[in-house]
């Protein structure tokens, strides 16, 4: 099971959240602590996403991780 249309909602929904703030995906990578090319993978719905990072990633823009998997 590869759950593409998922994946592809909660990049879109990080990529949203994340330019509503003004956040560039290089200032959200570092505020994560990941890399910016694995932050435009997960954006694209192209990688997996752990838990720990999705946590980081809801806390640094300000959002509860419910919002960001609203699907």
């Amino acid at each position: 099971m590869d759950n593409v249309r998922e994946k592809r909602a909660l990049g879109s929904n990080i990529q949203a959240a994340r330019a509503e703030r003004g956040i560039s995906q290089r200032q959200l990578a570092l505020m994560t602590g990941t890399s910016r090319s694995y932050l435009w993978k997960i954006e694209m719905g192209a990688a997996d996403v752990g838990i720990d990072v999705l946590i980081r990633i809801a806390k640094a823009l300000d959002v509860p991780v419910r919002e960001l998997i609203d699907f």
